[in-house]
């Protein structure tokens, strides 16, 4: 138990390491890919309730149509 939580300190260190490198180095290309990722998602969601309440307005108006040729 004791070597195993040994090996998983030593991967936490290195883990928090190679993070606060990767930043230094990288950090400022990062923050603008997240940003650019964020606006991507965004879109996508915008689109999908678009796509929902096109396919619900569709549904209700083949609905009021065949409702109106029984009347």
């Amino acid at each position: 138990m004791w070597t195993c939580a040994g090996h998983q300190a030593w991967k936490e260190v290195h883990v928090e390491l190679l993070k606060a490198k990767i930043l230094k180095a990288w950090g400022p290309q990062m923050e603008k890919t997240a940003d650019a990722v964020v606006e991507a998602m965004g879109t996508q969601w915008q689109a999908a309730l678009a796509q929902g309440k096109a396919k619900a307005d569709l549904k209700q108006k083949i609905a009021s149509i065949f409702s109106e040729q029984k009347q």
